[in-house]
């Protein structure tokens, strides 16, 4: 039986092996720069059918009683993120931090737990599909109700007809919004400006972060390029605060126990910007994120991933870590508002 030292070792022998096949991974600039996002060949972007979608996330009308909206949750200025600790819906709060949309457009799974495949099938609109905007204890809509209501005014039934030839649909709704995320992409923070050949575009300090990130803080072996996520699901000994005792985060989906408190690893553009971190919003700084990493966890947490151990980072070279991560900043993302709603 493979033990969890083992395990550990292991884990600590691929992130060297890596480190040694790719010894400048920082300076190896072009797997970094943000590739045209994937669009699904049933939703082709178009202006309209984007600009519809961004007046339906800043719509409170997709919720039960008319109070909330995705905006209200995936807060622009916030890094598209969470203003609380955890979510609040008509159920009150919920036990999840409310995570970021920007770059989302690259992700494979949706949710804290993965439990969405697409942008589509995370809204909740679509039937069979339980998203914010159906969630009981979020939006807390009937899809039917949201469908009635929008085919009920006037400017967003021609909208709808103009996009899709038809009312508004369960459908219609989820690829409008889905539409309008996928333009949520932090091509213009410093670092996409620096990986396209701007070597003035980040500070001696950010570099210097780049460097520690790619190497001595070994982040890159789970937020790799060019996204700053591999798409997987790691338990890194986050303390469960809020509202539930636990939260079996993927092992929820997989039924497998050995996922249990594995949450999905999330980008990290525009992360300066919100205003807490992890499932559970248990840090509200970068400060406290990058010293949770340093001291290697909880190693009393018998799930934490191998890949988790003290980093030793000295007090310059954290702050040299998070210069780097403030250059992941898109500040057009963080001044998207509300269009005029119809």
């Amino acid at each position: 039986m493979i033990t969890k030292c083992c395990l550990a070792i292991l884990a600590f022998i691929s992130l060297s092996v890596s480190l040694i096949v790719h010894p400048a991974f920082a300076d190896d600039l072009s797997q970094w720069k943000l590739p045209s996002v994937p669009v699904p060949k049933d939703n082709p972007q178009t202006q309209a059918k984007i600009a519809l979608g961004h007046q339906l996330v800043f719509d409170v009308r997709l919720s039960k009683n008319n109070s909330i909206s995705c905006a209200a949750c995936h807060v622009p200025s916030a890094g598209g993120a969470g203003i609380t600790a955890r979510a609040f819906g008509h159920g009150g709060e919920l036990g999840r931090w409310a995570p970021a949309w920007d770059n989302a457009a690259y992700y494979t799974s949706l949710f804290w737990d993965g439990r969405a495949s697409s942008l589509e099938e995370q809204t909740g609109a679509l039937p069979g599909h339980m998203g914010p905007i159906t969630a009981p204890g979020e939006m807390g809509s009937k899809i039917e109700d949201v469908v009635e209501k929008l085919n009920s005014v006037p400017e967003y039934k021609k909208q709808f007809n103009k996009v899709f030839g038809t009312d508004a649909t369960p459908e219609a709704i989820a690829k409008a919004i889905a539409a309008f995320e996928r333009t949520l992409v932090a091509y213009n923070s410093p670092l996409q400006k620096y990986v396209r050949g701007d070597k003035k575009a980040i500070s001696a300090a950010a570099k210097r972060g780049f460097k520690l990130f790619n190497g001595k803080a070994a982040c890159v072996t789970c937020h790799t390029p060019p996204n700053f996520s591999d798409n997987m699901f790691h338990n890194i000994g986050i303390p469960q605060i809020g509202p539930l005792k636990e939260d079996a985060g993927r092992a929820a989906v997989t039924n497998d126990p050995a996922d249990k408190g594995k949450f999905k690893t999330p980008a990290l553009y525009n992360c300066a910007s919100r205003a807490f971190f992890t499932h559970d919003g248990a840090f509200d700084s970068l400060e406290q994120i990058v010293e949770h990493y340093n001291k290697g966890g909880n190693p009393k947490d018998p799930n934490q991933d191998p890949l988790i151990f003290p980093l030793k980072l000295t007090d310059a070279e954290k702050k040299d870590l998070i210069a780097f991560l403030e250059s992941l900043t898109d500040k057009k993302l963080n001044e998207i508002k509300s269009q005029k709603l119809p």
